[in-house]
């Protein structure tokens, strides 16, 4: 004799019905996340900030060496920023060059200069967006002792919106999120130009 149990499935079908619509939800949120961290990636914050340093006391090309610790003397520097735009969409206006140890508005610690470009530089010439930007920041007076400390001092970009954008400079390689940020947008670059030599 057969029997049969008409009773409740151990998987009701609203149940299956649930997991495969979390399973689109999660994909779609994971889609949503990677389009947006690659957007992220390529497109902010618009531009890359470098710079370099230019100084007078030390002579070089004398001295056969740059200035250490145990050096004695006046001397002059001053960090130049060149501000290249990779989207000509964002319009940000460079206020200030700092030398300060840390971005943090409430604790920057140490600031060795800063210099207020909008007091000195028509705005059309601290826009991003345009062509490239050379930019110099403030005249620092040190003793030839401190070269090496203030020359591996960060330099930052503050622009009108109170942000402040670090530079890449000699003393100050990028790093992290922003290395990362540097080589996908290098290698989207390349891939446009091979595309475009293609197409030409």
């Amino acid at each position: 004799m057969t029997t049969c149990l008409n009773g409740p499935t151990t998987f009701p079908l609203w149940w299956e019905t649930f997991s495969i619509f979390l399973g689109d939800v999660a994909a779609t949120v994971f889609l949503a996340v990677s389009a947006y961290a690659l957007f992220y990636l390529l497109k902010y914050p618009g531009f890359r900030v470098g710079a370099n340093w230019t100084f007078s006391g030390w002579d070089v090309g004398k001295m056969g060496r740059f200035p250490n610790e145990s050096d004695d003397g006046p001397m002059d520097l001053r960090p130049n920023v060149s501000v290249v735009s990779r989207d000509t969409d964002v319009k940000k206006v460079i206020v200030a060059v700092w030398v300060r140890e840390r971005a943090d508005v409430s604790d920057p610690g140490k600031v060795y200069g800063v210099r207020h470009l909008h007091k000195e530089v028509p705005a059309e010439h601290r826009t991003t967006g345009a062509d490239p930007l050379n930019l110099y920041g403030p005249n620092i007076s040190c003793n030839a002792s401190q070269f090496q400390k203030i020359t591996n001092m960060p330099v930052f970009m503050q622009t009108s919106d109170g942000r402040f954008h670090k530079a890449q400079s000699p003393g100050n390689p990028i790093k992290g999120i922003a290395k990362l940020r540097f080589r996908v947008q290098n290698l989207s670059d390349a891939a446009r130009q091979w595309f475009l030599a293609k197409l030409g």
